[in-house]
């Protein structure tokens, strides 16, 4: 399906795994969490300290000594307006040192957490990003440059918050909840009952909403989506646009799902209002039973003469009902991300528990240098397998030939070349180079030997100079000039605008399609591999460019065996052997004038290259 799942429930399995990338971390976990229970508990003394100056600190007759003077005039009344004020500053000074040392531990904390975090992190991007070089092709051909990005970005992002604060966010919520609940039910048993039974009732509201507001935020960003790709559609393709006189109706279809984007932020915006309020009610509605049973409570203690129930006690508990609310809330929102987090972390989890199809087998030796002398025997392959791709291939190629594969699209020509490259393994059949059959050698020491020039002419952003040493990054400027002064192409190359300095742009979109074809040529002929593959190398360029290039062509291609696979004959002509193929299979065999010679599918398919070269 196109679409993933974006939210998961909690299983086990996915957990453990997560927990297993972080297990190498867990000293480093286990002093950020002790940092911030310590943050939490000095956090929670506040509530005491308010209890302390309105119960203790202000009525200042408590003191001690007191009574023994207060048959002094005056006396009574000096030492508790003293002692009030000192009793204030001291408890005011030890709430201060309390809330500096908490904000101190915090600040700490914050990027220590953090740290720890962002490493787990990045050793589950490099691990996604090392098997994403181990797969084989088989997986790229099969999955979508969108999925496999995703994986790499979204998918890996979403695990930050769980990795980074998830052990913190459980063991502080679930202990500042405890801790809360415990204060209230010390500080009177009826409070607790009155008032703690709002905390299953919010956590119910909360995951009811979670669940809402999930629903509708896929939906808004569904839309979002497909006004971000009509616009993207509409930017690449503005020359059509304009050119067919489509601006009016291509701004209604916009404006139609603009005002469906529209619409649905409204209905995100529409529940968050009935929400954030509905909570703020219950808060409220706590508060007001504590409040009023509270001023009971004190009332009936004062009027007792005992203070079992204080104003402070009071004051307290409030803040302790706060306390209570807040991990509630927090658990409702660590939930939802939990769940998104869940559906991300079991696609990056799969991803890294692919096994590749091709792999060394486990007594594969390195390919010793090889001189280039290839052979087919009887392969066939498939990639589904009730289709069929290739049937009985057998051809030899000696070193130093050039072998051309031609034949209609589709008709094998591309997979003889990805089996070569061992992209995959034959379903039937050897493919040997040198006498040594591709199943038993390691992948590394093979196409270390091989180079490769596609139809793509595919650069890496940077410069011209970065991607001429893209297969040999130890090579200096002077073996690069080199090799582009042996092939030609280094007069062109230093004509650009900064020479081998020249920014290419992305993908190549600073150099024209002549200038890519240069630069990929050198590429190859610098890494001077023994077997060269040239896939459709000269059909993105026209027939005047083609030309320019065809003598690096031809000095690429000496002293070394070469596979061509071409739509255009002329690059073919001087092949050793050409062999058209047609539904996966061999149907002949020959050089170029045995061919024509032959009067069969290879001759039918130049007279019409000719002919169309002719009505160019």
């Amino acid at each position: 399906p196109d679409e993933e799942e974006e939210y998961k429930p909690l299983e086990w399995p996915v957990v453990r795994k997560m927990l297993g990338w972080m297990a190498p971390y867990r000293r480093q976990y286990t002093i950020a969490l002790l940092l911030n229970v310590a943050f939490t508990v000095l956090e929670l003394l506040g509530p005491l300290f308010v209890k302390r100056l309105i119960d203790h600190d202000i009525p200042g007759d408590r003191h001690p000594l007191a009574p023994l003077v207060g048959a002094l005039p005056g006396a009574a009344a000096w030492i508790a307006a003293h002692h009030s004020t000192a009793a204030i500053l001291m408890t005011v000074s030890l709430w201060a040192a309390a809330v500096l040392t908490a904000n101190l531990i915090n600040r700490f904390n914050i990027e220590y957490n953090r740290r720890v975090g962002e490493k787990v992190m990045l050793a589950i991007r490099n691990a996604v990003f090392a098997q994403l070089q181990r797969l084989s092709m088989s997986y790229y051909d099969r999955t979508k440059f969108g999925r496999i990005l995703s994986r790499g970005t979204s998918d890996i992002e979403a695990l930050s918050n769980p990795v980074i604060n998830g052990i913190n966010t459980v063991v502080i919520n679930a202990m500042m909840m405890t801790i809360a609940a415990a204060m209230l039910a010390f500080a009177d048993w009826r409070i607790a009952l009155a008032t703690l039974w709002l905390g299953p009732v919010l956590y119910m509201m909360n995951n009811f909403y979670r669940r809402r507001i999930g629903g509708q935020y896929r939906i808004a960003r569904e839309g979002f989506t497909r006004v971000s790709t009509n616009l993207a559609e509409n930017i690449n393709g503005m020359r059509v646009v304009t050119a067919y006189n489509r601006q009016a109706e291509n701004l209604s279809s916009f404006n139609l799902l603009q005002d469906a984007n529209t619409s649905n932020n409204v209905r995100v915006a529409s529940l968050n209002g009935i929400y954030q309020p509905l909570l703020s009610l219950v808060g409220y509605f706590g508060n007001v039973i504590i409040l009023i049973f509270g001023c009971y409570l004190v009332i009936s203690s004062a009027s007792a003469g005992n203070a079992r129930f204080t104003v402070g006690t009071l004051v307290a508990l409030t803040m302790y009902w706060g306390w209570f609310m807040n991990p509630v809330l927090t658990f409702g929102t660590f939930q939802s991300e939990m769940m998104q987090s869940m559906a991300s972390a079991e696609r990056v989890f799969a991803l890294l528990d692919l096994r590749p199809d091709v792999l060394d087998a486990p007594d594969a030796g390195p390919l010793p240098p090889i001189t280039g002398h290839v052979r087919f025997e009887n392969v066939h392959f498939h990639y589904v397998p009730e289709k069929p791709v290739l049937h009985g291939i057998d051809f030899e190629a000696r070193p130093g030939q050039t072998i051309a594969l031609v034949g209609h699209t589709g008709c094998g020509k591309s997979t003889i070349m990805n089996l070569l490259q061992r992209y995959y393994f034959p379903t039937a059949g050897r493919v040997l180079i040198d006498g040594h059959d591709l199943c038993s050698i390691t992948g590394d020491s093979l196409h270390a030997q091989m180079g490769i020039v596609s139809q793509g002419n595919y650069l890496f952003s940077g410069t011209v100079l970065e991607n001429i040493r893209y297969a040999r990054p130890d090579a200096t400027l002077e073996e690069v000039e080199a090799a582009a002064g042996a092939l030609g192409t280094h007069d062109l190359l230093t004509a650009l605008k900064e020479g081998y300095q020249t920014q290419v742009g992305e993908r190549g979109a600073a150099m024209s399609l002549g200038q890519r074809q240069l630069i990929c040529f050198t590429r190859a002929f610098l890494a001077n591999p023994r077997i060269l593959m040239l896939d459709e190398a000269t059909s993105a360029v026209d027939t005047h460019t083609e030309k320019v290039l065809q003598d690096a062509l031809e000095r690429l291609v000496a002293d070394r065996t070469t596979f061509i696979v071409a739509h255009r004959l002329s690059t073919v002509v001087g092949a050793d052997l050409v062999l058209v193929l047609d539904h996966g299979r061999i149907i002949e065999r020959g050089t170029h004038g045995e061919l024509l010679k032959l009067g069969g599918k290879y001759a039918e398919l130049y007279r019409q290259f000719t002919r169309e070269l002719t009505i160019g």
